[in-house]
């Protein structure tokens, strides 16, 4: 297993050299460090007791919760709990039938190791015994976190030199060619500190934090002082391949491919370190192929001796882009034309014109064909043939070790950029070609801090939605994908948390179906997915073009949300193209290309958009992926009128509405002030009416707007979101998480909040408000908080600022007594009485508007009078729309008959049993009384 006197581990050094140099002088990196420092002497000491305790006292429960507060720490392992609270879960759950040997096992692999093989053999242990499974059958934990734990607790003690392996850094080691491949878990901990203590003998555990510090980080630190050693070695190698025999023996064509890996990783390496930067400078939208292993395809084939790190546009592994070629002579980086479908005739056409607008400074290479110890040679300006590469050259050792080589890099794209441009052969046209650029419609910089500002951005639920993907990713890693977490990537797919989906119902139903083999092979789909071999577009294409998937849903959205959880450095989590919010709409906004889809699979069509958006979105808002997502979201939705709209608007409203203006704008303050208020008075004096034209004067939007009724039966699971019967793909009757009208327009608030969203509630006494509302109460009251809801405990709900009430309240009705004292307090409540305030004199402003019979506004002012005497309050008084009828003319036979069959009964609903009092309410008797008068009012 171990490597450490090899001559690799000699070369190594050098590179890692490099890094420590890059990490020592990186300022952000050093105050990290120092703030986790501070700390670590504490939280050590705090867990050694921990574990002293275990083996003093053998509880078992007390380990446990003293692991769960310890996580809980500020300090250097705050990243513990989502790793190893579930891997100590389900020991504790084993115990449960085996508390003897579970203790026993914590006891004994918990300690410090001895030597390499007693740390070998603490792992093994423990995995052997996780693999066992309990009786119950309990889930085990994935193997891979026993070395993230048990490493952890071995690292703490002062006196051992043990580094703690993180949970992907054997995938990383692996990519770099430093770490043997086929190694059990347990080796490759012990190769990872091995390899440490190789790195910097006298402190392994600082080689692990630089080694960290290169993963977090991906930096150019310089391309590696010993690769030309690399390099000539496996020339060496490669000159005794025979097509015929190979390389003669095992050890020689191990040693061979073992190189190559090295090669790889570090072209990988420089890829990766520069892409982000090649693209921002350059404004071309880059991808990084991996490296092959062998000289070219075919088993027939030697294993590589050189390196080349790409940087390609679209259109496949031989597509147009920039190349960091290393040999055994020295270093080039320039400009590749491509191979891959080119005949020698393109070859020469685009020599020939490069040849011709070639930069100062810059010359042709002339690429040997694949055999040859040495693949480039400068020849100067001008074309010598075969392959189009140009560029400058650095000799021998000239390029190595230097972390400012990036900059040498990165001033010759630029130079190389137009001919680049030109050379894609699905663009070939004028030089200054902007095609692939997106030139942007908006004022970004300006624009995103209004986003900042008035949306805001961050708030505390964007926090929530980052701190789900952290928990998330940790399932969907590789090593998370080797013990599936079932339950929680049930979570990820049909919960809001980083960006909604919807509730995935069909899958969800599937997922519960599958047997163990089923799961099993949902795992390794989705590994295969996010992890497997190839390039993103051609995983999603297998994906989303296979009939052969273990589970019925698994479509588009699901695979982008996996993806950008799994990949946040790449991919944004934006999952839609088409549509008003969809990423192609996103890239119109932004000034990009108008077509998209022509000629390209879906795969490669969310490649390239989500890629130009985040080349465009990422300066905003650096490495923030959730951030310029939700710019993206807000760029589209974003409204030029105010939060509230101006007066005229109101002014429009009051004039239709017969009332005053200062009225209206006194409810909007009410409004902007609570969020919520209550229309309430006796019926028919225009609540929902007045409800609904003025929150049409806040909002002319009908889509940001809606209106429901409550009822007796009106439920949580109706207003807000709950469980519906459905038929899945199999014919079976499930149940599916719908949501409501509020949840609706909640999302939609959140979506845009910029612009008011309004909810008129009718009849909100009606119904059982603690039970239509349940925990939703609370957040009518503190908007800036989230709950965790009925259906969906595992994610938070909160109340968009920006989403307002308007509920109307019939004082007539007897359910009034349902409202209890909690839900006033939560709203402003605001009268409609006939006889005073804004609504008095109403009707008769109305009838006289409308050419009606103005003395019947004043016989109801009369009869309203005696209502109030007679029933000893205000709140059971008739309403001014019950006359409110176009045409209505001074007809009484109409008149009557609006009294007979509307407000009579009304008033004998009240005056029950009261015969002698009723009697004086009927419409011969009415009038009687008051007449037809016409009646002047002051």
């Amino acid at each position: 297993m171990s490597r450490t006197d090899t001559v690799d581990v000699k070369r190594w050094r050098a590179k890692y050299a490099l890094i420590e140099r890059a990490a020592e002088a990186d300022k952000d990196a050093q105050a990290l460090f120092a703030e986790l420092d501070s700390d670590r002497g504490a939280r050590n000491g705090e867990l050694r007791e921990i574990l002293a305790d275990l083996v003093a006292s053998s509880d078992l429960v007390a380990f446990k919760e003293a692991m769960n507060q310890w996580t809980r720490k500020d300090g250097p392992y705050v990243g513990f709990g989502p790793i190893g609270g579930p891997w100590l879960a389900a020991l504790v759950r084993r115990a449960e039938d085996e508390y003897a040997e579970v203790v026993g096992l914590l006891k004994l692999t918990l300690q410090t190791p001895a030597s390499p093989q007693d740390a070998a053999d603490k792992l093994q242990s423990m995995e052997a015994f996780l693999a066992r499974g309990g009786s119950r059958g309990h889930r085990a934990p994935g193997p891979g976190h026993t070395a993230y734990v048990l490493s952890l607790f071995w690292s703490t003690d002062d006196g051992g030199e043990w580094p703690h392996m993180w949970e992907n850094a054997p995938h990383m080691l692996q990519r770099l060619g430093w770490l043997e491949r086929g190694l059990s878990h347990a080796e490759r901990y012990v190769a990872f500190a091995d390899l440490c203590t190789a790195l910097r003998p006298e402190d392994p555990k600082y080689a692990a934090r630089i080694l960290w510090y290169l993963k977090e980080t991906g930096a150019f630190v310089g391309i590696a002082p010993k690769v030309l050693d690399v390099c000539v070695e496996a020339a060496e190698l490669a000159a005794e391949f025979r097509p015929s025999s190979g390389y003669g023996d095992a050890r020689r064509e191990e040693r061979a491919a073992d190189l190559a890996r090295q090669l790889r990783g570090e072209a990988d390496h420089l890829s990766d370190s520069l892409i982000e930067r090649l693209s921002g400078e350059t404004g071309l939208y880059l991808e990084a192929p991996t490296l092959a292993l062998q000289q070219h395809a075919g088993e027939d084939a030697a294993y590589r001796s050189d390196l080349y790190a790409a940087w390609i546009l679209v259109g496949g592994a031989g597509a147009p882009g920039f190349r960091l070629w290393v040999t055994e002579s020295g270093v080039a980086f320039g400009l590749h034309g491509g191979w891959e479908g080119e005949s020698d005739q393109q070859h020469r056409e685009v020599g020939t014109i490069v040849q011709e607008h070639l930069p100062r400074g810059l010359s042709f290479f002339h690429v040997h064909e694949d055999g040859r110890t040495d693949r480039l040679e400068p020849v100067g300006r001008e074309y010598p043939g075969g392959e189009a590469f140009v560029g400058r050259w650095w000799k021998g050792e000239e390029a190595l070790g230097r972390a400012d080589f990036a900059d040498d890099i990165v001033a010759t794209a630029r130079a190389l950029t137009p001919l680049l441009r030109f050379m894609t052969s699905s663009q070939r046209g004028p030089l200054d070609d902007p095609s692939l650029e997106l030139a942007a419609m908006v004022d970004l910089d300006t624009e995103v801090e209004i986003f900042r500002t008035e949306r805001p951005y961050p708030s505390e639920r964007d926090a929530w939605h980052q701190e789900q993907r952290r928990v998330f990713a940790a399932c969907l890693s590789r090593e998370g994908l080797e013990d599936f977490d079932l339950p929680t990537f049930k979570r990820i797919v049909s919960t809001r948390g980083y960006g909604d989906i919807g509730a995935q119902s069909v899958l969800i139903s599937s997922i519960n179906a599958l047997d163990a083999a089923g799961i099993d092979e949902l795992r390794v789909m989705v590994r295969d997915l996010l992890w497997g071999e190839g390039r993103d577009e051609e995983r999603i294409n297998r994906v989303l073009g296979s009939d052969d998937v273990p589970v019925q849903g698994f479509g588009e959205s699901v695979v982008l949300k996996l993806f950008a959880i799994a990949h946040p450095e790449h991919w944004l989590p934006l999952f839609t193209l088409g549509g008003d919010s969809g990423k192609i709409a996103m890239l119109t906004r932004l000034g990009g290309p108008a077509r998209w889809t022509d000629g390209k699979s879906r795969g490669r069509t969310h490649v390239e958009t989500n890629a130009l958006l985040k080349q465009t979105l990422d300066p905003l808002l650096p490495g923030d992926p959730w951030g310029q997502a939700q710019l993206a979201y807000w760029l589209m939705r974003r409204s030029d009128k105010a939060l509230m709209p101006d007066h005229d608007a109101l002014g429009e409203a009051a004039e239709e509405l017969l009332i005053e203006e200062d009225f209206l704008r006194e409810i909007r303050s009410l409004l902007e002030e609570k969020k919520q208020v209550i229309f309430y008075g006796p019926p028919g004096t225009g609540k929902t009416y007045l409800a609904q034209r003025f929150a049409q004067a806040l909002q002319p939007d009908p889509a940001k707007r809606d209106i429901v009724q409550f009822h007796p039966s009106s439920s949580y699971e109706d207003f807000f979101e709950g469980f519906r019967p459905q038929i899945d793909h199999q014919g079976q009757m499930v149940y599916e998480l719908r949501k409501g009208p509020l949840a609706l327009l909640a999302e939609a608030a959140e979506a845009d909040p910029l612009t008011p969203h309004i909810m008129i509630i009718d009849e909100i006494n009606r119904a059982n408000l603690p039970r239509v509302f349940g925990e939703l109460l609370f957040l009518l009251e503190y908007r800036s908080h989230s709950v965790k809801t009925s259906y969906r405990p595992d994610e938070g709900f909160e109340l968009p600022p920006n989403l307002y009430f308007i509920g109307t309240m019939n004082t007539a009705d007897r359910s009034i007594a349902l409202v209890d004292a909690a839900l006033r307090r939560r709203f402003d409540f605001v009268p409609f009485m006939p006889h005073d305030g804004p609504m008095e004199g109403l009707l008769r402003r109305w009838l006289e508007a409308h050419d009606g019979p103005v003395w019947v506004a004043d016989l109801v002012d009369r009869v309203n009078e005696d209502l109030r005497r007679a029933l000893r309050g205000p709140h059971l008084q008739i309403g001014h729309s019950y006359f409110m009828r176009p045409g209505l003319g001074d007809d009484e036979a109409t008149l009557r008959r609006i009294w007979d069959y509307n407000v009579y009964p009304f008033i004998e609903d009240q005056l029950y049993g009261r015969e002698h009092e009723l009697a004086q309410f009927r419409w011969e008797n009415v009038v009687a009384r008051y007449g037809r008068l016409e009646l002047s009012r002051p």
